[in-house]
């Protein structure tokens, strides 16, 4: 009886460390267009995006480094680079597919 009862401590213990050190999953759902768009600048750079905003949720292009970042209303919204350089535009994706251009300050 003892060591069921160790064993079921064990768990629970285990259980929750982990879920202590686990990277929250709520930040993508809180991230809102306006959260980014102060930083949408002409100098935006793919570093300078990554230390604002975290890791895209998808990295793409063929020719462009595009970053893809899912909002927590639905569109997602597309950065892209010429490599490690400066944006040369952002865009949102709504959620039909549809695009629109977003100024670059």
């Amino acid at each position: 009886m003892r060591r069921i009862l160790f064993a079921l401590c064990l768990g629970v213990a285990v259980a929750s460390s982990e879920a202590c050190t686990r990277a929250p999953t709520s930040s993508r759902n809180e991230r809102s267009l306006s959260a980014f768009q102060p930083y949408l600048t002409r100098r935006l750079t793919p570093a300078m995006a990554r230390s604002q905003f975290g890791s895209p949720d998808e990295i793409t292009g063929s020719g462009l480094l595009i970053y893809k970042y899912r909002l927590g209303d639905g569109p997602t919204l597309w950065l892209g680079f010429p490599g490690e350089a400066a944006i040369v535009y952002a865009r949102l994706e709504s959620k039909d597919g549809t695009f629109s251009d977003l100024p670059l300050r």
